[in-house]
């Protein structure tokens, strides 16, 4: 069969994967990429699809399913209950009025046949003509197309992770109080720091973690890729650094946000059945394959007098106390946040504490304090954020995979094929 056959094919599997549906559920929806030419597989393909799982989201305790075939990416839902009229009309008005809704195909079957035809034909991507006689006269090129919907699908994405990223720092930073770290109120633990400082930080950071999204696109060997990611993270220090003039704010969370962002874009843009942890991970073992702990730095120190692996254990782990974590966020509320954060101070190897606590007896025994604090006591709250600035402690390991959790709550909230 050639390229083209195995496309028609891969229709009719469909098609028949939706009359076998159609005999359990009443209504289907079918969410597919509308993408020109013989390679149906590509990122923009992916990416698409995921731009428009919340439509699936908008659905109570809906079933779905996400197949590939040379057809391309598709996700069919499955519904019992539902107005199959009024659901095409809504998917109309998505298609209508999303700005990526041009570049999907948002069909409604149901098995009574009753299904809403829309009164005005689509228009064409690239011109005001109708899509069918551009179609049929050929005006314009699959190249010309797909270039069109790659400028657009990029935007959207840019500014989609560009909002997550800022609301999932600013939820961190501007929590208070936060047991020594800087809050828009005090600069606690790090006289060289303060919230200004952090939003310049913030800003410099930025453009280098989304960069590190997009790198993900690109059809690359994963060593390549990762050499990719560290240069670009290199990069992102310096300008922190330029930004800080010289004081480390982020360069824990370069580290920790790029490898899950970057890993987040590479599960958004293939058909990809690891989740997103399981990518980090493998991520983190080309990173330090053969890492050698005989620096002079703190977090090797940590590793070799008391087998604390630090942030480098959390990642070659798969994040494995983000996944609990994300269990204690429950909402992005300043309770749920503290609770989530004292989680993370209790569970985590966090080598900055150890930094801080200048004995590893001590280490334990603030930990321990931790774990006994009675959240729901102000008071004693207090009094702990009180001491951990008396006391000159910090918990930047605990904060960084704080954001990350917030992260990573918020783009569960939003697109379905994280897990």
């Amino acid at each position: 069969m050639n390229i083209l056959d195995n496309i028609l094919s891969g229709r009719e599997k469909r098609s028949k994967l939706i009359e076998e549906y159609l005999n359990s559920y009443e209504t289907v929806v079918s969410i597919k990429a509308n993408m020109p030419g013989t390679e149906k597989n590509n990122y923009l393909a992916y990416l698409l699809i995921n731009a428009f799982s919340f439509i699936v989201k908008s659905f109570p305790s809906v079933t779905y399913d996400y197949h590939q075939n040379d057809d391309g990416p598709f996700v069919l839902v499955l519904l019992n209950g539902f107005n199959s009229k009024s659901i095409k009309r809504q998917m109309i008005s998505i298609e209508e009025h999303h700005e990526l809704g041009r570049f999907i195909d948002l069909d409604v079957y149901d098995r009574y046949g009753t299904v809403t035809i829309r009164k005005q034909k689509r228009k064409c991507i690239i011109c005001d003509n109708q899509a069918s006689i551009c179609i049929r006269n050929q005006n314009h090129t699959d190249v010309e197309i797909i270039d069109i919907i790659d400028k657009k699908v990029k935007i959207f994405y840019e500014n989609n992770i560009s909002q997550i990223l800022n609301q999932s720092i600013m939820e961190e930073l501007e929590l208070d109080p936060k047991f020594g770290l800087v809050t828009p109120y005090t600069s606690g633990s790090h006289p060289d720091m303060n919230y200004e400082l952090m939003i310049k930080a913030k800003e410099a950071i930025m453009p280098y973690l989304i960069e590190m999204f997009f790198e993900t696109l690109k059809n690359l060997k994963e060593i390549d890729l990762i050499r990719n990611l560290q240069s670009i993270g290199k990069s992102a220090e310096t300008a922190m650094f330029k930004a800080t003039k010289g004081v480390n704010a982020y360069k824990g969370l370069i580290f920790n946000l790029g490898l899950i962002i970057a890993s987040i874009g590479y599960k958004l843009s293939r058909y990809e059945k690891r989740t997103i942890f399981d990518i980090s991970q493998s991520f983190a073992k080309q990173l330090f394959l053969n890492y050698d702990y005989s620096s002079e730095s703190y977090g090797d120190k940590a590793f070799l007098e008391h087998s604390l692996k630090g942030i480098r254990g959390e990642a070659l782990s798969g994040y494995s106390t983000v996944k609990i974590a994300l269990r204690k966020l429950f909402d992005l509320s300043t309770h749920s946040k503290i609770q989530t954060l004292i989680f993370l101070i209790i569970n985590s190897e966090d080598t900055s504490l150890y930094q801080r606590s200048g004995s590893f007896e001590k280490y334990l025994y603030i930990k321990k304090m931790f774990a006994e604090l009675d959240l729901n006591n102000d008071r004693e709250v207090l009094r702990i954020n009180d001491y951990c600035i008396a006391n000159n402690l910090s918990f930047g390991g605990s904060a960084d995979l704080l954001v990350v959790t917030v992260l990573i709550k918020i783009f569960n909230d939003i697109y379905l094929f994280l897990e």
